[in-house]
């Protein structure tokens, strides 16, 4: 019976009965079970887990407590006598489609390969089970950076790492374009500033700032400064946000102030981004709100200085 944390939540929910909700007030009064945690933040449940969950389960139902069910299970797994009658989760599929590395290596495979089809497949897979965040966060980002990192090792040819890097940016776009109904706020612009070509790390941000209902205008790559002051004139956004992955883009976007006036006391503009992460020297020379190092960071931050501004009126 193995430990390894491979099964997120909702195949733990579907494999056990127990409640999402459930799961969440045990490990928050509890710490039951000991869950871990994926790149982006998601959590993941061993075999052992399922099993302990079940034996759980089986008492309450039979009219014990939830706390003294969870320290029973404890004190006989203590003891070497948990009985482990219900063995691992029959479902051969399972192990494939909650774990996230094993989904990274399916999926970058089938694009190495050029088989979009089975990339479709693997994609209709993971949407059966996890949410578009899930999926984002802890399957195309991760294959996107190993995409960049084949192409710069020469194990990649610039046509399969275009082939590659476009059919997962499509599958974001498509993400973006059907987020849920929009706040009633002006959009944030997203955009990368002259010489950035990058736009990975950027598009993802605006599909995760989407998903949680924030209005969107995303620009992409390479927007000249004096194009992008004379579009917020014409917008008016409640934010603008850019994002560089190299120097020369970052000290690119240290000249906004010469294009883009202010509005009220404060600069609407934050910025984020590999650039700043490799080189922290690089923030002092851009005004405006620095995000973090990670996109859970920069979604975090930014909605912080969203909610302190008034939503508009129609």
């Amino acid at each position: 019976m193995s430990e390894t944390p491979l099964y997120n939540i909702g195949m733990v929910t579907r494999l056990t009965g127990i409640p999402a909700s459930t799961l969440h007030a045990w490990e928050r009064r509890y710490g039951f079970p000991v869950v871990h945690r994926t790149a982006g933040g998601h959590r993941l449940y061993s075999e052992q887990d399922i099993v302990r969950l079940r034996w759980v389960k089986m008492q309450i139902e039979a009219g014990m407590s939830a706390g003294r069910a969870i320290e029973a299970v404890r004190l006989l797994e203590k003891q070497g006598q948990l009985f482990l009658a219900f063995g691992p989760p029959k479902e051969t599929q399972a192990t494939n489609i909650s774990s996230p590395v094993l989904l990274q290596e399916r999926l970058l495979e089938a694009l190495k390969k050029h088989d979009l089809n089975l990339a479709d497949q693997l994609m209709r897979e993971m949407s059966a089970f996890l949410s578009p965040e899930e999926i984002i966060l802890d399957v195309i980002v991760p294959v996107l950076v190993q995409i960049g990192d084949a192409w710069e090792r020469g194990q990649l040819s610039i046509a399969t790492e275009h082939l590659a890097s476009n059919y997962l940016r499509h599958r974001l776009l498509m993400w973006m374009v059907t987020g849920p109904p929009a706040r009633p706020f002006q959009p944030v612009i997203l955009a990368c500033p002259p010489y950035e070509w990058h736009e990975g790390s950027l598009l993802v941000f605006g599909v995760l700032l989407r998903r949680k209902g924030w209005p969107v205008a995303y620009l992409g790559q390479n927007v000249p400064l004096k194009d992008l002051a004379d579009f917020i004139s014409q917008i008016h956004p409640s934010f603008v946000v850019l994002v560089a992955t190299i120097e020369e883009s970052a000290l690119a976007l240290a000249e906004w102030p010469k294009w883009i006036k202010t509005v009220g006391d404060q600069p609407k503009i934050a910025f984020g981004g590999r650039a700043f992460v490799v080189n922290p020297s690089l923030r002092q020379k851009v005004p405006g709100y620095y995000l973090g190092d990670t996109l859970q960071e920069g979604i975090l931050k930014l909605e912080a200085l969203l909610g302190a501004i008034s939503p508009v009126r129609f």
